[in-house]
């Protein structure tokens, strides 16, 4: 990470903290780091290893953590609304699924509860550990066409099951159209031109097809344009939901030591089926194309965008 990224990113960092408990759009954060809001969200997921809406949800959870521990006169309901949970009964789904134990249990015997690997802050589980090697190659395309819907999942990574039907149904209608110049099925979580909270439970993510020229017979009628450029190129096998671990993989061990950063476009999923409709769920593959560039080749844009 060059330093003028990191400087925006800690400037970014550190309003989140001081805001922690109130309401925040990633476009405020964006706006007071001085950073592009689609490019800050692409920054922060790369180099933290998750969302802007994951993190404000995982720092929310080791302030509580810490309160239930630390002042046992409050009650948890009031812990969970100081800490910036809208109602008790999202805060304890959060707190489970994050720590494996109930707040009140938590309080009762905190030694049970899972915890992060950083002794310093074993409340904080947001750091992802590195992983060995992951194989890259290198894709140089020409501009490419993403004729796409919304859909919703949830920021704690519990599922939606409406919206997975959705994509499913969705994906196995581009499939059966045969339409000239397709590219495969995808999907993206790293762009969304839908505002709203970070409080929100669930983000927006957008699914579709890739084509190499624009159709007028769309099958839906938003279409974004994907930058061309060079692309790194992985793969993910297993199980889809561990897909994350990929992700992290690529984010955490490869690109910091490359000699390359991100590029400002869309980085993307390519499926050859439906993840849902795979016989073995074990037996599922997909390619994971990030958008990048050369760091000493751009080595100036970010005092541009200053």
């Amino acid at each position: 990470m060059n330093n003028k990224v990191r400087q925006k990113l800690e400037k970014a960092l550190l309003f989140m903290d001081q805001n922690l408990v109130t309401k925040m759009t990633a476009a405020q954060i964006a706006q007071y780091a001085c950073i592009s809001e689609f490019h800050f969200q692409r920054l922060f997921r790369a180099y933290l290893g998750e969302t802007v809406s994951q993190y404000i949800l995982h720092r929310r959870l080791e302030l509580a953590a810490k309160e239930i521990v630390d002042d046992k006169s409050q009650r948890i309901t009031d812990i969970a609304i100081s800490s910036g949970f809208e109602t008790h009964s999202a805060f304890s789904r959060a707190f489970k699924k994050q720590f494996d134990i109930s707040p009140s249990d938590f309080r009762k015997t905190p030694t049970k509860a899972k915890l992060g690997s950083d002794k310093s802050r074993p409340y904080l589980k947001t750091i992802a550990h590195k992983n060995k090697s992951i194989d890259v190659i290198f894709d140089d395309l020409p501009t490419l066409w993403l004729n796409h819907k919304y859909t919703e999942y949830a920021v704690d990574g519990s599922i939606i099951e409406e919206s997975v039907r959705e994509v499913t149904r969705g994906f196995e209608t581009l499939l059966n159209s045969n339409k000239p110049d397709f590219f495969g099925l995808v999907s993206s979580g790293a762009y969304s031109s839908k505002p709203k909270s970070i409080n929100d439970c669930n983000e927006f993510i957008l699914y579709g097809g890739i084509y190499r020229n624009k159709h007028d017979d769309s099958w839906c009628p938003d279409w974004l344009e994907i930058e061309a450029g060079l692309w790194a190129v992985f793969t993910h096998k297993g199980r889809y939901e561990y897909s994350y671990q990929t992700w992290s993989n690529f984010i955490r061990s490869w690109l910091p030591d490359s000699g390359y950063e991100l590029r400002e476009t869309v980085a993307f999923e390519l499926y050859k089926e439906p993840p849902e409709t795979v016989a073995k769920p074990d037996d599922f593959s997909m390619q994971i194309y990030v958008p990048i560039k050369n760091i000493e080749m751009n080595g100036n844009r970010d005092e541009l965008e200053a």
